[in-house]
């Protein structure tokens, strides 16, 4: 008889052990995975820091003060037409009571306040030194990559230049200029309120947006006029390069305000442009 037979004894089940190598790999893998996740709550604990920050900028030292509609606007905003309707939104002007003093206590490079109504696009805008400073910290000088709205450097902050720079970040998360692509995407918010509105502690200025489309940084977009010439020739390429054409009479001879935001990759040299015009400055009451 086989003695293998008589020994009763049963063969083990022989399984796949693992190369070294292979544990090594399957390890780092893990240990990536679990960086990458960890800098992923990281960077959206951060969006959402510096997103409760203006939040709370905007509950403290904004009022907006309520309309108070005329009996003849009344009868345009009630009425249906396209023209009437263009009519009624030529005098929307949204009213902004803003705490500029206060404000300024809190970050005395302040210079204006930016509020795109179709967009909700609401936020202080200040002006360093540089243009470096503001793109990796808020309005209240924290390290964040939100960043600030912020002004041109060598800009005049009383809107005085033929041409006006404001910077703000692409966020993933659709705060700070992270909603200006909407306009590519959907030609239809510019026709419904085609309007950029900025305000100061003296003035509230209204812009007209006349043009909007995607360049690269440094390209003649960025161009400052010096001259009532050369800034019709820059007003003239401006309108050349839009991807939607303004539909409603371009005031002339007027200061232009142009926001400038990336556009595609991160770290790409893309950036996506919305030029507005002056239509109407009010004093603040």
């Amino acid at each position: 008889m086989d003695k293998r037979k008589k020994s009763g004894r049963k063969k083990r089940k022989s399984g796949r052990r693992f190369h070294p190598v292979e544990i090594i790999i399957l390890a780092v893998a893990i240990v990536v995975l679990c960086v990458s996740a960890f800098q992923l709550i990281g960077i959206f604990m951060e969006y959402k820091a510096g997103s409760d920050a203006y939040d709370a900028l905007r509950d403290k030292y904004v009022t907006v003060v309520p309309e108070e509609l005329t009996s003849t606007q009344e009868e345009k905003a009630g009425e249906t037409q396209e023209a009437e309707r263009e009519d009624a939104d030529a005098d929307y002007f949204p009213e902004y009571a803003i705490d500029f003093d206060a404000l300024g206590g809190v970050n005395g490079d302040i210079t204006g306040w930016i509020y795109i109504p179709v967009l909700n696009i609401d936020y202080p805008v200040v002006q360093g030194t540089d243009n470096e400073y503001y793109l990796t910290h808020t309005f209240e000088k924290k390290e964040n990559t939100s960043g600030a709205i912020f002004m041109d450097s060598g800009a005049n902050p009383q809107l005085t230049d033929y041409n006006t720079l404001v910077y703000g970040h692409n966020m993933k998360n659709g705060s700070m200029f992270g909603k200006l692509k909407n306009f590519q995407r959907d030609d239809s918010l510019c026709a419904e309120t085609p309007y950029i509105f900025y305000y100061t502690k003296e003035k509230s200025y209204k812009y007209l947006i006349v043009s909007y489309y995607v360049t690269v940084d440094g390209s003649d977009s960025y161009y400052l006029p010096q001259t009532e010439e050369s800034y019709e020739e820059y007003r003239s390429l401006i309108l050349k390069k839009a991807i939607h054409s303004c539909t409603r009479e371009i005031p002339e001879n007027m200061p232009m305000l142009t926001l400038s935001t990336c556009h595609g990759n991160a770290g790409g040299e893309e950036r996506f442009l919305v030029h507005g015009i002056l239509e109407e400055v009010r004093d603040v009451r």
